[in-house]
């Protein structure tokens, strides 16, 4: 009986600590669209490239922040004038101590800023 009282303490322990207390964190990664368009050179024009980086931390399993990715690129190509991104590509690197106690992940990302022509608004 003691060995089953350890074990659901020990369950209900890891379920705890598995948790976040804590939680803020946008990561960036790959789109999941199934859109699929005709574009051609004509149809927008490239107004250049965009780049951001960012990081996301995780502190004992109980506090997680940071993180963003798309949007700040996205974000970046509206202040050019653009309507969109493309050929967009994330990097990360990580950092951890006893992947449970310290996280941190560093990211960089980079996209083409486009800008739609009138034709291809249609």
């Amino acid at each position: 009986m003691k060995k089953i009282i350890q074990a659901i303490i020990g369950i209900m322990a890891v379920l705890v600590l598995d948790s976040c207390i804590y939680s803020n964190v946008r990561s960036p990664g790959p789109m999941n669209s199934a859109a699929h368009f005709q574009l051609d050179t004509g149809d927008f024009k490239i107004l250049g490239t965009v780049e951001a980086e960012g990081t996301i931390v995780t502190i004992m399993g109980l506090v997680a922040y940071g993180g963003d990715g798309y949007s700040v690129l996205y974000e970046k190509a509206k202040k050019l004038g653009g309507d969109e991104i493309m050929n967009y590509a994330f990097d990360l690197e990580g950092y951890s101590i006893l992947t449970f106690v310290y996280n941190r992940g560093t990211w960089k990302a980079r996209a083409t800023a486009i800008k739609y022509r009138d034709k291809a608004m249609q």
